[in-house]
Formats: C-alpha cells, sequence, structure tokens
C-alpha cells in the first residue's frame, strides 16, 4: 500500500580519482589530518526536481492542494558515519545554489554531479535535506553527531517551520532524508577504498520526502427524525506526537511525548462541511488520532459531543493519507485511506 509522494529523488555514489570541484559553500566538519583519503564523486537527484531542464517540480498530482512541494529548503548535508578507527563523523553541507550551479550528469538535467575528499575506510552515507532559516530546524543536532547511532537517532520537531503557531508548510515539506541501503533496505556499509582509479559499481541512495500529508475532509448534517438541528463542527484535533524520526524506518529512539494541534472552524460554510491539509513527521512508532468537536440543538437545547477517528497504523513517511468524516447529530461515521 505504501508509495511516496511525487517529485522524490535519488542519490547515487560512484568512486574514482578525478579533481574535486570547487565548492564555495561546501563545509567540512572534520579534517582527518594524515589519514589516507580518496576522492568520491556524488551523483544527486533531489525531491522537487523534474526530470528535464532542472528545473522544481510544483505539481503535486492533486488540484485541491493548497502547497507548493517544490525544493524550498537551502542545506543539503551529506553525513558519513564511519565504523572504523573509532568513531568518525564527517560532514559536507552545500546551499542551494551550489547545488543548483553543479552541473548536470552526462547532460541528464535534474541529476547532479560533486565529487568531495574523504577518509578510505567503510562508512554508512546519509543525507538530508532542510531550511537553515527556518525555526526548529535540526543544524545543530546534525552537528552535534559523533557517531553512527547519533546519526541514525536524529529527531526532527513537528514544530519546525512555525512562526507564531503558524507552520511554513512549503519549507516543511521539503525536508527529505535518505541513505545507502543493501539489499534488505537497512543501512549498508560502503567502502572508501584507496587508489581505485577505476569507477566500479554504483550503489545508490534514495532521499525521499519525510512529512506525511494528512487530508481531513468532513460534512456535517441535521438529524430531524432524532431531534438535533443546527449540527456544527466548530473545531477538531489532530493527536499525533511532538518529533519525528529523521529515518522513520530505521530509527530506534523512543519518541513519547504526545501533542495535539487544534483547527477552528470559524465561519457557518466550515462548520457544516470543509477540507484541511496538515503535514507531519512521523516517529513510525505512535498511531494519531482525529477527535471532532461537535455542537448542535437538540429539540432548543444546547448539545455537544465528539467523534473520533484514529489511524490504523503508525504514520508511513511521504504518504498521503485521505481521512472523511460524515456526521449526522452528534454522532458520526468515517473513513481513514492510504491514497498515495
Amino acid at each position: 500500500l505504501k508509495r511516496t509522494l511525487a517529485c522524490c529523488g535519488c542519490m547515487a555514489l560512484l568512486v574514482g580519482a578525478s579533481a574535486m570541484l570547487a565548492l564555495a559553500s561546501c563545509s567540512d566538519s572534520e579534517h582527518t589530518e594524515g589519514a589516507p583519503r580518496e576522492n568520491v564523486k556524488l551523483l544527486v537527484s533531489i525531491p522537487g526536481y523534474m526530470a528535464t531542464g532542472g528545473k522544481e517540480d510544483k505539481s503535486t498530482g492533486d488540484p485541491g492542494t493548497a502547497v507548493d512541494e517544490g525544493s524550498d529548503w537551502d542545506r543539503l548535508t551529506i553525513i558519513l558515519a564511519y565504523n572504523d578507527n573509532g568513531n568518525r563523523v564527517l560532514k559536507r553541507t552545500l546551499s542551494k545554489d551550489d547545488f543548483d550551479n553543479l552541473p548536470d550528469y552526462e547532460s541528464r538535467p535534474g541529476i547532479k554531479l560533486f565529487t568531495i575528499n574523504v577518509p578510505v575506510g567503510n562508512t554508512y552515507i546519509y543525507g538530508i535535506t532542510y531550511s537553515s532559516n527556518a525555526a526548529n530546524n535540526p543544524e545543530a543536532d546534525i552537528d552535534a553527531c559523533k557517531s553512527y547511532t547519533d546519526v541514525q537517532e536524529l529527531t526532527i520537531s513537528n514544530d519546525y517551520a512555525s512562526n507564531n503557531s503558524t507552520i511554513d508548510y512549503a519549507k516543511f515539506v521539503s525536508v527529505a532524508t535518505g541513505y545507502y541501503a543493501g539489499d534488505d533496505g537497512l543501512p549498508a556499509l560502503f567502502t572508501v577504498q584507496q587508489g581505485s582509479g577505476e569507477i566500479g559499481s554504483m550503489p545508490t541512495m534514495t532521499l525521499t520526502r519525510l512529512a506525511s500529508k494528512i487530508d481531513v475532509q468532513w460534512d456535517a448534517a441535521d438529524a430531524y427524525e432524532q431531534g438535533y438541528t443546527e449540527v456544527k463542527i466548530t473545531d477538531f484535533k489532530y493527536n499525533g506526537q511532538a518529533v519525528g524520526r529523521m529515518f522513520p524506518s530505521v530509527n530506534t529512539v523512543t519518541v513519547d511525548a504526545g501533542k495535539a494541534w487544534t483547527f477552528y472552524n470559524t465561519s457557518d460554510i466550515s462548520q457544516r462541511n470543509g477540507r484541511v491539509y496538515h503535514y507531519t513527521f512521523t516517529d513510525g512508532e505512535a498511531s494519531p488520532h482525529i477527535t471532532f468537536n461537535i455542537n448542535a440543538k437538540y429539540n432548543g437545547s444546547d448539545r455537544n459531543g465528539n467523534f473520533t477517528l484514529t489511524f490504523s497504523e503508525p504514520l508511513h513517511q511521504a504518504a498521503w493519507y485521505k481521512v472523511n468524516a460524515t456526521i449526522k447529530g452528534i454522532t458520526g461515521s468515517g473513513s481513514i485511506n492510504l491514497a498515495m
């Protein structure tokens, strides 16, 4: 059932001995003096880029979508976490401008090539895109990583890119993560060999949109035969987690801080029916639920009630869920489907 959102990208790695490209905004978080090093070429394709022209793809596949799911990020960090000669974690960070200015790989627009010089050895390789100017961004946590375990257990706030309780969803959905994986889908070691000279096999690492999309639709109706009139959904709460995992499929850190987001329906029309989108980072463990607050008249007296829809399983990364709620009187029915 699981399918990722449109515009998921990929990153491929291949070892070679070509000269390094000059990248003014590329930072090296660790220099291992005296250690043998080798150049590693990387082929990079980021979510939001089309297969032609290297332009951002703003399409979403849903005409009702309110957010452009393009590439509103300004940092791409590549993390190499070695498992030999102690805990070595090397990070390379590219600005989006530098990424845009990289040459296309073999005249294939949208797939960029750059080269980094790293210590030889066995390493796990991860990638993350984010906005450095976004509130609650993960930059400090990424910089603090000192081991493979630290990287795997990275989390990200579900208040990422928020300002006075308003979230910049264009930035939110532009966070993408991934790692070089083996046949089992788990992080695999990549060997950087000294003096390889020849280009060998081309292992691939895919960066995937991290956020899940919750598409909530509701419809309220009077239940005259039961005595209910003026039925309204004044608000509903999405009950999820305060933080999500950067790598939900492999992260084992416990995330137990729940949080609720309230959506208020202030107009008469929205209190009877409407549609709202919410984006969230999953922790890969908790199953969220949505509670609708119902107000109505019962034979002229005020009545209220709640109707709750619960997800049957934890959210998948980069999935799109359709939530449909039908309220009649102060009771309801509904469904939650994995639409994409």
